[in-house]
């Protein structure tokens, strides 16, 4: 062996699984007077002489290792301190390290940071002689059909869609060559397809702009989709859904857990990578956003369109690498940078083992990596990189309802262009045995993420930027006491971006949402938990629920650059009550429109909702209208029946399709029978109004000389209205009572298990208040 060391490290941040050293003095060794994170896991040291490990400095934030499984023979010294000189000794021959950690630790997200060294250490029986290999093996080369043969051109502009569809349904083993290849639809493997190619740039699929299989409103579509539960492979290629295909998903994974996901690259925006160019105009590499005669570019990402400063193709696709349906497996060698994308890896409902190597997650606006209803993986070596125009925003993973994950050696980086502030890298919320260990934040600048790791819930933060380990147990109490006393304001969570559409379902389950942010979020009627539900790529205005308690989501859409319907360019139509003190300063060409959810299984349930006529309406259990109206003609607009209608999945629900409802916080419910209040904006007042049995509505009255954005009804019959404070009118329209929040009120509702909860949505928080 070396007569040294077998690995001699300066700063190298090194993860390492799977690794045998034997005959050798040190297995690693820190350069001497500098710091390191060293991960080992699952490894053997053999016959080392002088130390397992050698750390250079102690006691510095800097210095993490940590060491899960090494079995060792002959290693009397597993860890050697220079500094002190100190010796961690081990008397037995052959003994497992089940878990050695320095540095840093926090035992839970309620416990004070301290230097420690945690030691399990247990002597063994017998020595193991080979390590297990987890990565999956390509099959021989004999084995594999070359697509070209089988008629593939890969040359950017045939469509490969069928070539590929066949021989996925034939053979197994399919190798790639170079060349990129232009799929229409989605590509089902079949179980234990393996798709071999050899270099993520040299070999893409792609997808050509505005395709438009996968272009306009809809549920995500992947370019590739793999089996569900199949020992299915992907090795070496490139997935690109270019800049306009709202609907994309670069690789939907539901393969099982001997399946390998290897050195695949996610292209777009600044993880573009261009082919060479001899045109100097090419070289560029933008636009300024207008062709020579002065119609509109189209963002692509090989001539990206910026206007103040960025990408406007940037965020309107769903997320690149989707992981669900208990897929699980190796994701190995992946760099996800796909600006385009929600994000660069979102992970849902899965107990699957999964294990991933080397990601590194770049460059999104929004959100890097997302975890909802996941358990059993393990992420070595996340890398994230956050710029500073698109991503001043981005949080960079978000964890929810999961349990039993790992995270190691997790960087997380923010460049020197960053100027703003931001106060969450990691956001957790309802998870259980969730481990931290070794973990770096930084940025050259002074705006370094404030708190790594946050439990949204609890609000419990981690303030170290850098440490060892952080177990993070779910039975943390944290600061999140609720009383349940009544009329008191109890803040439940902040750190949200002007949340609107209070809404509540039958059970008492509360949905809101934050229209920039593209996010919408569920409070659970059990526990008073806040999750987040959806991050699609639509910006949501309001959310209301049918009498099926499926989510209703009024969401703003934009015509697809490019995306062309019966050969013209997609637009919208004007609606007749269009408000043209709204629309008529550059705020049009856009519409309200709706579709519905099954919160319950929301990626996969996306479904417009049906227009009807609204004359041809019978009767309805309950219509539903904005809860607020700023226009001039609110006497006549309030009561305009629009030639159409949505329908809600339950068939008895009807949303209008209003002009409005582009512009309110939140939907009010107008039940037949029933009066119906809505506020009007513009002189501050609240109206009632009466409701059909087809849920038109009549008889406006002004009963109130206050109104703003948002009204509610109690179970007794109250009303309350949101304007500035938190008015309460009984029913005879006497003031009854005021609340007053820290923020000012945006949108209210009631929910809860018995409704007698008024949930309030602020600028950036949510408060709730129990009324009887």
């Amino acid at each position: 062996g070396q007569r040294k060391a077998a690995i001699q490290t300066n700063e190298g941040g090194l993860t390492i699984v799977n690794m045998h050293v034997k005959d050798v003095p040190v297995a690693v060794e820190m350069v001497e007077g500098k710091e390191e994170r060293l991960f080992l896991e699952n490894c053997i040291f053999e016959n080392v002489s002088q130390a397992g490990i050698v750390v250079s400095i102690e006691e510095n934030t800097m210095s993490q290792v940590n060491l899960l499984n090494i079995d060792c023979k002959n290693v009397p010294v597993l860890v050697e301190y220079l500094q002190s000189g100190k010796k961690i000794n081990v008397a037995d021959k052959i003994y497992k390290v089940r878990d050695f950690t320095y540095g840093l630790v926090m035992d839970d997200m309620e416990s004070d940071s301290e230097f420690k060294t945690i030691s399990n250490i247990e002597p063994l029986n017998s020595f193991p002689k080979n390590l297990e290999r987890d990565i999956p093996s390509l099959p021989e080369m004999e084995t594999w059909i070359n697509i070209k043969d089988l008629g593939a051109k890969g040359d950017g502009e045939t469509d490969d869609t069928k070539v590929f569809q066949d021989a996925v349904a034939k053979y197994q083993n399919i190798y790639v060559p170079q060349g990129w290849y232009r799929f229409t639809e989605t590509l089902k493997m079949e179980p234990g397809t393996k798709l071999i190619g050899l270099h993520p740039f040299g070999t893409q699929f792609i997808l050509k702009e505005s395709e438009p299989a996968f272009s306009g409103f809809g549920s995500p579509k992947p370019i590739v989709e793999s089996s569900e539960g199949g020992d299915d492979i992907i090795n070496g290629i490139g997935l690109k859904t270019g800049a306009y295909n709202y609907r994309a998903v670069g690789c939907k994974w539901m393969a099982g857990e001997k399946s390998l996901l290897n050195d695949v690259k996610f292209v777009g925006g600044h993880g573009t990578m261009r082919k060479p160019v001899q045109n100097a105009e090419e070289r560029t590499g933008f636009s300024r956003g207008t062709r020579s005669r002065g119609a509109p570019n189209i963002s692509s990402p090989t001539n990206p369109v910026y206007a103040r400063g960025k990408d406007q193709a940037w965020d309107n696709q769903y997320w690149s690498l989707w992981v669900t349906n208990n897929g699980g497996g190796t994701l190995k060698d992946i760099w996800t940078a796909n600006t385009y994308a929600a994000s660069g890896l979102y992970i849902s409902n899965t107990t699957t083992p999964g294990r991933i190597y080397a990601m590194s997650l770049e460059h999104h606006v929004r959100n890097e990596a997302r975890f909802a209803n996941v358990s059993n993986w393990r992420m070595y070596a996340f890398q994230f990189e956050e710029e500073g125009v698109e991503g001043k925003d981005c949080m960079m993973v978000d964890i929810s309802n999961s349990s039993n994950l790992l995270f190691a050696n997790q960087w997380m980086y923010r460049t020197i262009r960053v100027t703003t502030p931001q106060p969450i890298a990691v956001r957790i919320s309802n998870c259980q045995n969730i481990e931290f260990r070794n973990l770096h934040n930084y940025t050259q600048k002074l705006q370094v993420y404030e708190f790594p790791i946050y439990d949204m819930n609890k609000e419990l933060p981690v303030y170290p930027w850098d440490f060892s380990k952080l177990t993070i147990t779910g039975d943390e109490e944290g600061y999140h006491n609720i009383s349940n006393e009544p009329w008191k304001v109890e803040k439940l969570a902040s750190g949200f971006i002007f949340g609107t559409g209070l809404t509540s379902d039958s059970k008492g389950n509360v949905y809101f949402c934050e229209h920039d942010r593209k996010r919408i979020y569920k409070i659970s009627a059990e526990d008073n938990s806040i999750s987040l539900l959806t991050d699609h790529p639509w910006k949501p205005f309001t959310l209301a629920t049918d009498t099926k308690d499926n989510l209703l989501v009024i969401f703003r859409y934009d015509p697809q650059p490019g995306y062309m319907v019966n050969g013209e360019q997609e637009t919208v139509p004007r609606l007749a009550d269009d408000n043209p003190m709204y629309s008529g300063w550059g705020n049009s060409g856009w519409a309200a429109w709706a579709y519905s959810i099954n919160p319950e299984n929301p990626d996969e349930t996306i479904t417009p909702l049906k227009r009807v006529l609204s004359e041809e309406i019978g009767n309805v259990e309950k219509a539903i209208y904005p809860s607020s109206r700023w226009r001039s003609d609110f006497d006549r607009a309030i009561v305009f029946v629009p030639e159409n209608s949505f329908v809600a999945p339950d068939g008895v629900t009807i949303i209008p399709e209003t002009y409005d409802l582009g512009r309110s916080a939140t939907l009010s419910e107008a039940f037949p029978g029933k009066p119906f209040y809505v506020s009007k904006e513009i002189n501050k007042t609240t109206v009632k109004l009466d409701v059909a049995t087809d849920g038109k509505l009549s008889n406006m009255k002004e009963i109130q000389s206050r109104g703003e954005y948002s009204t509610a009804v109690d179970s007794d019959g109250n009303l309350y209205v949101a304007d500035g404070q938190i008015f309460v009118y009984d029913s005879n329209n006497r003031e009854i009572r005021r609340i007053s929040v820290e923020e000012r009120p945006i949108s209210i509702a009631f929910g809860g298990k018995d409704k007698n909860t008024l949930f309030v949505t602020t600028n950036s928080s949510l408060y709730s208040i129990r009324v009887k």
